[in-house]
């Protein structure tokens, strides 16, 4: 029996149980010659057949092991995504349009594995948008460092405070994944089916609309009766208010993560690219974060630029760059253009979402309210909602989001 042997660094035991190395790792593989075969001959290739690829793929993706027990497996949707964005910013760097071409194609590649990848291994969580975010921020940090600095053009306080800047992203990411505000605690779900007297008495209001917490709490509340904006969803007709995958009573303003299979204090909703949820507890970190992103984004293609290209001076305090001619003269200076080039667009996709996130603190309304109202049709031109009990004016709702965490707004069993 193979699993009563030792294997060597290189070495491991396969789905059925037999000895393989990694370097057969393409050798008698079925499903792979099928889907080959199909390809050529311009068939379509047969769902099962993907799903065996998939399978096999996943379990011949290895690193020879050094702690004696083998070869050690990688995730699928981890490594493809650290291969290819390198692989892609190197030939981007080979001239113009390539850089057009694998900034366009890189995206585009990365979205059609992971819709194949989920497609065949019917899985809800991943790691993939995580390892594309992380690798893509390294990748970038690493040219900078090592061909932008080198020129010896940016001043020392402008690189100290891009690395501040990068340092405290990171610190609110790490915050925002490590504080998930789920709906676990026994003691949490026992203080909200039981509130005192005070959270009996809290009202919340709207210019047409006047409800209570308690009112907020009754099962088997009609549709026609919620007249409010709320996160939980409306199931044959009546607001859910008991969540039968955690087996708790769902608060106003929480929802049920599919991905994390848990219910979260105020959800905002599930980020790919830092697989957590965002919550009661973690939206301002994420907030945080993601305005760091942007400026560093922004920044770092900046100072990038104008080292690369003759910077003129505008307003006699502000450089731009001027003449770039000379981009693809060798590696680094090409490999620093595409660098601040994907910099850029990343941090313009991020400031999109962050414009989204500003126009809902504004309303202090969350994510998953605001998909809720989208399809009962309680939304004014598209971006406001209509019956928001929870909006109290521009200012006050910005200074409860960043002072007091929105706990004017949440239950007892959330303020715990």
């Amino acid at each position: 029996n193979s699993s009563t042997e030792g294997l060597c660094c290189c070495e491991y035991e396969n789905n059925q149980g037999d000895r393989s190395h990694i370097l057969a790792c393409c050798c008698d593989c079925e499903a792979l010659d099928q889907a080959a075969e199909r390809c050529i001959t311009c068939q379509s290739v047969p769902q099962e057949t993907m799903e065996r690829l998939f399978k096999t793929l996943e379990d011949r993706c290895r690193l020879p092991g050094i702690l004696g027990q083998g070869a050690v497996k990688l995730r699928l949707d981890v490594v493809v995504p650290v291969i290819t964005i390198p692989t892609c910013l190197f030939l981007a760097t080979l001239g113009p349009v390539m850089t057009v071409l694998m900034l366009t194609i890189m995206p585009v590649f990365l979205l059609w594995f992971y819709r194949l990848w989920k497609r065949n291994t019917k899985r809800e969580r991943t790691l993939f948008f995580y390892s594309w975010g992380l690798m893509s921020v390294v990748t970038i940090f690493v040219v900078f460092e090592s061909c932008v600095v080198g020129f010896r053009e940016i001043l020392l306080w402008e690189h100290l405070l891009l690395l501040t800047a990068m340092f405290l992203m990171f610190y609110n990411f790490v915050r925002t994944k490590l504080n998930v505000p789920y709906l676990k605690s026994s003691k949490r779900q026992k203080n909200f089916e039981k509130p005192n007297q005070s959270d009996r008495r809290v009202v919340y209001t709207d210019e047409n609309v006047k409800v209570s917490l308690e009112e907020m709490t009754v099962e088997d509340l009609s549709e026609s009766d919620v007249k409010w904006v709320d996160s939980r969803p409306i199931s044959d007709g009546k607001l859910v208010t008991w969540c039968h995958n955690c087996s708790l009573k769902k608060p106003p303003r929480s929802g049920h993560c599919n991905v994390c299979k848990a219910c979260v204090s105020v959800r905002d909703h599930h980020c790919v690219w830092i697989d957590a949820c965002i919550g009661a507890d973690n939206h301002r970190s994420f907030i945080l974060s993601m305005i760091l992103f942007v400026f560093c984004g922004y920044y770092g293609a900046h100072l990038s630029m104008t080292t690369l290209c003759t910077p003129k001076m505008y307003l006699d305090w502000f450089l731009l760059p001027n003449d770039c001619r000379f981009l693809y003269i060798d590696l680094q200076t090409s490999a620093s253009f595409v660098a601040s080039c994907y910099a850029f667009l990343a941090a313009t996709c991020m400031l999109f979402g962050l414009l989204f996130q500003f126009l809902l603190i504004s309303q202090n309304l969350t994510s998953q309210e605001f998909h809720i109202a989208s399809k009962r049709n309680m939304l004014r031109h598209g971006l406001c909602a209509t019956k928001n009990v929870y909006n109290q004016g521009i200012i006050h709702n910005w200074f409860n989001f960043w002072l007091t965490g929105r706990m004017d707004t949440r239950t007892s069993v959330i303020s715990l």
